[in-house]
């Protein structure tokens, strides 16, 4: 059954707009290779950290809203997980 998903990427703040670009385009083939939908990518840009992640005080934010399978999100989770330009991440289902 898809689902509808929203995923916030805080990427490293060392990566440039075309390497930002680049990420964006990896994971949107990741979702198409799963099954899934790219329905539409909000780039937020550089913004100062809450706190120190990874020793960094900024990171690029990126939101994806999503249509996935639910039985791809586990692992979805974890080929971003091993993305080592992904600071921190998290995937929320939308009602």
């Amino acid at each position: 059954m898809k689902r509808k998903y929203e995923l916030m990427a805080i990427f490293v703040p060392e990566l440039d707009e075309e390497a930002v670009k680049s990420e964006i385009e990896k994971i949107k083939d990741i979702i198409a290779s799963k099954d899934g939908e790219v329905e539409k990518v909000d780039n937020w840009g550089k913004r100062t950290l809450a706190y120190e992640i990874k020793k960094r005080k900024e990171g690029t934010y990126v939101i994806f809203n999503f249509v996935l399978p639910s039985s791809e999100v586990l692992s979805f989770k974890n080929i971003l997980k091993l993305n080592e330009n992904i600071l921190r991440f998290m995937i929320i289902r939308e009602e």
